[in-house]
């Protein structure tokens, strides 16, 4: 098998073992004795996490599942479940799909009673899958609004805050809506430091300082001082756990490439950052830099990479435009990369997006080799010009280094592997 064909072989290995049902195993041992459980589940991994939690059930008598709601991306159900809704939406910008699924988990909520146990199961791409504006704003308004934020560089707490002002179920507020007195939520985590407040755009978690900004005030210290009844939460034994994240995914990463690469031992594996963060294009020419180093290090190791090895990275990155909003985050790294990587004697770099595609292009992510710079000129294609442009996307596309799309089931931001022979 080629390069190429190994380097994606270890991603799709490694998103089969990255399974829901590995996941969540210990969270449900110690699911509440014989008692209703209904399901909730929400994001790019819905259905697979709630397939998971059925196929625990299903040899557990005490575990009770009465029925749930499940909102995922287009493409992603895979067919009927028993007692099981199954809608689908737009993963990337709220759509008319996503006011319907707004609606339904509003009934499906409450219709629940006291005793019952409400099982949340949240994935990345849950934000614009559900939504309710609130009166006065309309589906367009927040659409515009979030482009425009995006348009100006904003960073995912300014969006974040701009969409629960707008909406009615988002920052927590979904638990208004909640009768149980006991919500387990299980989240696959696509958000740096894995804070509950951002992944999804918190349906269920509301704290005080989401409580204050959705009630207009300017501070917050405890709930008590809240002065209105509908966004304070009931009383209730609320339990949040984060069962994976871009750097549990590295970690299966670096065993899988063990297994595909005969020539790589465990040492020559090597995770060198789980914090990617910030602009893509930066980060592209640090990645090729080490590369350069590590190569031409006349057999001294450099920090303790000796070749051949393959190096880790992942994290979430960044490629905004003022005025243009996202341009390909994994094509900016790629392309600011070309220029070292053509310097190596032999190497690759593959840079993948988990959820199966870009934001705005249609793409799941890039593989360029030493080869890449000699075709993108031999296609008359200006590096610098195509990075200064921002027409990475377009420059890749013409020798072949894009690939294709997929209806993942996996969002835990990018990754990103780097082999040096």
């Amino acid at each position: 098998m080629s390069l190429k064909d190994n380097l994606l072989r270890v991603i799709k290995e490694s998103m089969e073992k990255f399974s829901p049902y590995s996941l969540l195993y210990e969270q449900l041992l110690s699911l509440p004795f014989n008692r209703p459980i209904y399901i909730f589940a929400l994001g790019t991994a819905a259905y697979q996490m709630t397939e998971a939690v059925l196929l625990h059930a299903s040899h557990e008598d005490y575990i009770r599942i009465k029925g749930g709601l499940i909102i995922t991306r287009y493409g992603n159900n895979k067919g009927p479940i028993e007692n099981m809704k199954i809608l689908e939406a737009n993963h990337l910008v709220a759509d008319q799909n996503s006011l319907i699924a707004g609606e339904e988990a509003i009934q499906f909520l409450s219709k629940l009673q006291e005793n019952d146990i409400l099982l949340v199961l949240l994935s990345g791409g849950g934000s614009c899958l559900i939504e309710k504006t609130v009166v006065g704003v309309t589906l367009d308004d927040l659409n515009t609004k979030i482009q425009e934020l995006y348009n100006n560089n904003a960073g995912i707490e300014e969006i974040d805050s701009a969409r629960k002002k707008m909406s009615e179920v988002k920052g927590g507020k979904l638990q208004y809506y909640v009768k149980p007195k006991e919500i387990l939520i299980y989240a696959m985590s696509d958000i740096p430091g894995d804070i509950p407040r951002y992944i999804a755009s918190n349906p269920f978690h509301l704290d005080a300082e989401e409580a204050a900004e959705a009630m207009g005030l300017d501070s917050f210290h405890t709930f008590d001082n809240l002065t209105s009844d509908k966004y304070i939460p009931q009383h209730k034994a609320l339990t949040y756990k984060i069962i994976a994240n871009n750097r549990n995914f590295l970690d299966v990463i670096k065993k899988t490439i063990v297994d595909v690469f005969d020539s790589l031992e465990a040492d020559l594996v090597h995770i060198v950052d789980t914090e990617l963060s910030g602009e893509a294009s930066m980060h592209g020419r640090e990645i090729a830099n080490l590369a350069k180093l590590i190569q031409h290090q006349e057999g001294k190791e450099i920090a303790g990479f000796a070749t051949p090895c393959l190096l880790i990275f992942g994290g979430i990155i960044s490629a905004n435009v003022k005025g243009r909003g996202n341009v390909g985050r994994v094509t900016e790294l790629a392309m600011a990369a070309v220029e070292g990587i053509s310097e190596l004697m032999s190497g690759a770099l593959l840079v993948y997006n988990t959820s199966g595609v870009e934001v705005f292009y249609d793409t799941a992510g890039v593989f360029i080799d030493n080869n890449s710079k000699q075709a993108l000129l031999d296609k008359g294609i200006d590096i610098a010009a195509s990075m200064q442009k921002h027409e990475t996307f377009e420059a890749l596309k013409a020798i072949d280094a894009l690939l294709p799309p997929e209806n993942s089931t996996l969002n835990v931001n990018e990754v990103v592997l780097l082999y040096i022979q």
